[in-house]
């Protein structure tokens, strides 16, 4: 079995590492909550922000460069190649970066959950609402 083969272990250590340098940030990299001010502070509201960041980091997604640029890439789990490790970390710090500027708290396992869940899709999203899972919905509005 090659070393590249990614197991279901190694995807969660991949996912693990996105989350905590999404929420802790890397080295000269905006954390989710820094980018999510950021953002909401340059447009004159949420969903404008959001739109904006969805469109700058799908372009920075797809830029060649943008690898290079990915500091703190000694710490990822061993054996995860680095370009899915790159589109892991941008995609789960965008979903972070929204979740924080719709007032979740990423610090929140639950939040993570969630978090991960947005990167599977609709399917997950199907799974959980058949489990009365409510989605969208803030966890102070929740009534726990």
């Amino acid at each position: 079995m090659s070393k590249n083969n990614l197991t279901e272990s190694k995807i969660t250590q991949l996912l693990d590492w996105a989350y905590e340098k999404a929420v802790n940030g890397l080295p000269g990299i905006e954390t989710a909550s820094e980018l999510a001010e950021n953002y909401i502070r340059k447009h004159p509201s949420v969903d404008n922000a959001i739109d904006s960041l969805i469109r700058w980091q799908n372009a920075k997604g797809v830029t060649s460069g943008f690898l290079t640029g990915l500091g703190g890439l000694i710490t990822l789990p061993v054996a995860i190649p680095a370009n899915v490790a790159s589109v892991m970390y941008v995609q789960i710090r965008m979903i972070a970066t929204i979740a924080h500027m719709r007032g979740y708290d990423l610090k929140d396992d639950q939040v993570k959950t969630f978090v991960f869940v947005c990167l599977t899709g609709q399917a997950a999203a199907d799974i959980l609402k058949q489990a009365g899972v409510k989605l969208g919905t803030a966890p102070s509005q929740r009534g726990n």
